[in-house]
């Protein structure tokens, strides 16, 4: 089950005492919303749309997404459930100008940021996702800020959810203007 707290849970407790079996939490999470965007440190490197040729890394860089995460947050790696969608979904975003990389100097992608397309006046940015080897160099704070830009210039209200236990994307979010709005629990009902 997954929802915003207190009423998944809620609903989580009342149908393990009908089936007999117990809640757990797999996962805490928050949704925030982008007030006043406060821009980082500009770093070199640029922001670009993604296109069909690069379906590829969007695909292994979507997949190795929840994996990190789950190691940033303290979990093992694949602990989360995380579906990567398939080649036809991908592509169907990268044609839709959701899926943008930063981009060093030389033009080589060092960053993915993803958007969902605006539904009901909200566009929701994820996956966020920065190799290892590229971390710590304001690539992602720079495109979040700059994908915002975008969503914004557009008329939508921007959001993203984080993990809670994992401190790195929650301090970002915070500094670019993110703020929170409710908290939510990926619950997993067990014997």
């Amino acid at each position: 089950m997954n929802g915003a707290l207190p009423a998944a849970r809620a609903c989580a407790d009342e149908t393990a005492r009908l089936d007999g079996g117990r809640v757990e939490v797999a996962q805490h999470t928050r949704l925030h919303l982008l007030g006043h965007l406060t821009p980082p440190a500009p770093v070199p490197g640029a922001l670009r749309t993604a296109t069909a040729d690069d379906v590829d890394l969007v695909a292994a860089w979507f997949g190795a997404f929840m994996a990190d995460a789950d190691e940033q947050a303290g979990r093992p790696r694949g602990t989360s459930a995380h579906e990567t969608p398939d080649h036809a979904e991908l592509l169907r975003r990268i044609r839709d100008g959701r899926v943008w990389f930063w981009t060093d100097e030389s033009g080589a992608p060092v960053h993915l940021t993803a958007a969902n397309p605006t539904s009901f006046g909200v566009a929701r940015v994820g996956p966020v996702y920065t190799p290892p080897e590229q971390r710590g160099r304001g690539w992602a704070g720079n495109a979040v800020a700059e994908v915002g830009r975008l969503l914004a210039a557009e008329g939508a209200r921007v959001c993203l959810f984080t993990d809670q236990a994992n401190p790195v994307s929650n301090r970002l979010y915070a500094r670019l203007g993110f703020r929170p709005v409710v908290d939510m629990a990926n619950l997993t009902l067990g014997d």
